[in-house]
């Protein structure tokens, strides 16, 4: 699903299931949601310390720390997509087992659309019958790389930066990561991570980071639209 979205005709398909008993599966995930995830070359990273734009998409809840989306911005070479560790969850507890030492394999998306289109919403949606025909219209030219899943009950977005691949690995471990970027600069390439974390694991995540402290940029928000924003 991360590569065709709530796409149920396919789903059923490819299944053999019944688009009624894909839907009522889908309804049954607590939280479930889907993020397009524009090619990567519409994305382009930009961090700074004050916003006078609605643009940004992640704000940092101790600080004035911004992540936005700006043609001033860096350019995405690589984006792998997560969407969590499904095989760390309950779906009937809405819990979650950190005690699995194993990464979920990224979703990577190789071919890239190079033409010029109209730019789509960076927008979150739960409802299935919110997937298009545009959706699928860009997916099938590349416009759109897949989407981000989500589910289970999350409080905190936490966001990584970090230049050491060492650094990268090891919190691709923790199975509230929903991506990683690869990012381009002037002095090598810098990754940065995106974790959506249950407020019930948040000690457990936070005492990850403070092992890494001396390596990362860390901006800490929570899902409040004022903190994070419905795009990547």
């Amino acid at each position: 699903m991360r590569r065709i979205g709530p796409d149920v005709d396919l789903l059923a398909w490819l299944t053999g299931e019944s688009k009624n008993d894909i839907i009522k599966l889908l309804k049954s995930i607590s939280n479930l949601s889907f993020t397009p995830i524009p090619r990567n070359k519409a994305l382009r990273i930009y961090f700074q310390t004050s916003s006078h734009t609605s643009y940004y998409f992640r704000k940092s809840l101790k600080d004035n720390f911004f992540i936005l989306i700006s043609e001033r911005g860096v350019p995405v070479l690589r984006f792998e997509n997560y969407s969590g560790n499904p095989l760390a969850y309950n779906l009937e507890s809405d819990s979650w087992d950190l005690s699995l030492d194993s990464k979920f394999e990224p979703e990577l998306f190789e071919f890239q659309y190079e033409g010029e289109t109209e730019p789509l919403p960076f927008s979150r949606f739960s409802d299935v019958k919110s997937f298009s025909e545009i959706h699928r219209a860009s997916l099938n030219c590349g416009n759109l790389q897949g989407f981000i899943i989500d589910y289970g009950r999350r409080d905190f977005v936490l966001d990584v930066v970090t230049p050491y691949q060492y650094v990268k690995e090891n919190l691709e471990l923790l199975p509230f990561i929903r991506y990683s970027m690869t990012l381009s600069g002037h002095e090598g390439h810098a990754y940065l991570m995106e974790f959506s974390v249950p407020e019930r694991h948040v000690k457990e995540v936070m005492e990850v980071m403070h092992d890494v402290r001396d390596h990362v940029s860390l901006l800490v928000g929570t899902i409040s639209r004022d903190y994070t924003r419905p795009f990547i």
